[in-house]
């Protein structure tokens, strides 16, 4: 008499392999969450940018010192008010603007804190063509100090701090507005600076005094909208299924092959019960 053979099914709803079942569900679970967690990266990297970036907001509002700069507050239009520092107006040089190369007139002003502190606020002015008017603008603002003071609510587009460039290091020459660098030359520094800097508008560069016949306004663009997905993280995505997939598979072969192996083992079990009851 033959021995029953177990099917798959029985094989499957053995406990051993329903324990392997729930953890192949709970690895492909976490698989599964990766996944979505990409795609909406992906998402998320590919939605433009609809923010309000145009419409001046209280600086305090979006920023605060020692802080670094967020996503709400880079690239956005700002107000601000304040006292210029007379021995900080400096210059940068290697600023490119309408496809030439000039320099940058700036500036720091600091900013009171609703503590009563100040905090320091680098400050992009004025851009100019001729590095040596920049120059004589920065002495001529150092001396009018007293007159800046009284300048009302400018406004400014708040931008990341620059890294050094070669040029800072190896030549000695200030080329990045990098808070990091300026605080080095800043005189009487108390140690509160915003991690950003603002590049003022045409009104607020003429309010402060840092236009003249020979400077221009800095053109500061808004930041630019990228619609496309990120399709690495789609390709990541998609690995992520791959996985998920490969661990019910996983689990379909492993059942498969303990039903093979049972089943050969009783045919064994029955080829040597013949032989030997032959041999009789």
């Amino acid at each position: 008499m033959s021995t029953p053979r177990p099917t798959f099914k029985q094989v499957a709803k053995r406990p051993r392999w329903i324990g392997v079942l729930a953890l192949c569900i709970l690895v492909a679970g976490v698989f599964a969450l990766l996944g979505q967690w990409q795609i909406e990266r992906a998402v998320e990297q590919g939605q433009s940018d609809e923010r309000d970036t145009e419409t001046a907001v209280p600086l305090t509002q979006v920023a605060e010192p020692a802080a670094t700069l967020t996503t709400e507050a880079g690239g956005r239009t700002v107000g601000f008010s304040g006292t210029w520092v007379a021995e900080d107006f400096d210059t940068l040089v290697g600023r490119k603007q309408d496809d030439r190369t000039g320099a940058w007139v700036i500036g720091r002003m600091l900013i009171e804190q609703p503590d009563g502190q100040p905090a320091s606020l680098p400050v992009a002015m004025a851009w100019f063509a001729d590095a040596a008017a920049a120059e004589a603008r920065v002495a001529e603002l150092t001396a009018a100090a007293g007159a800046a003071d009284a300048s009302g609510e400018l406004v400014g587009r708040l931008m990341p701090t620059e890294a050094p460039t070669q040029g800072d290091i190896r030549e000695g020459s200030s080329e990045a507005m990098s808070v990091a660098a300026l605080i080095n030359r800043w005189s009487d520094y108390n140690g509160l600076v915003y991690r950003t800097y603002a590049i003022l508008d045409e009104p607020s560069a003429a309010a402060s005094g840092a236009l003249t016949a020979s400077a221009q306004p800095i053109i500061s663009m808004r930041p630019v909208s990228d619609t496309q997905l990120n399709w690495l993280n789609v390709f990541y995505a998609v690995e992520w299924v791959a996985f998920m997939l490969f661990a019910f598979y996983l689990w379909y072969r492993l059942v498969r092959d303990a039903h093979e192996r049972e089943i050969e083992a009783i045919e064994d079990a029955e080829a040597a019960a013949a032989a030997a009851s032959a041999g009789r």
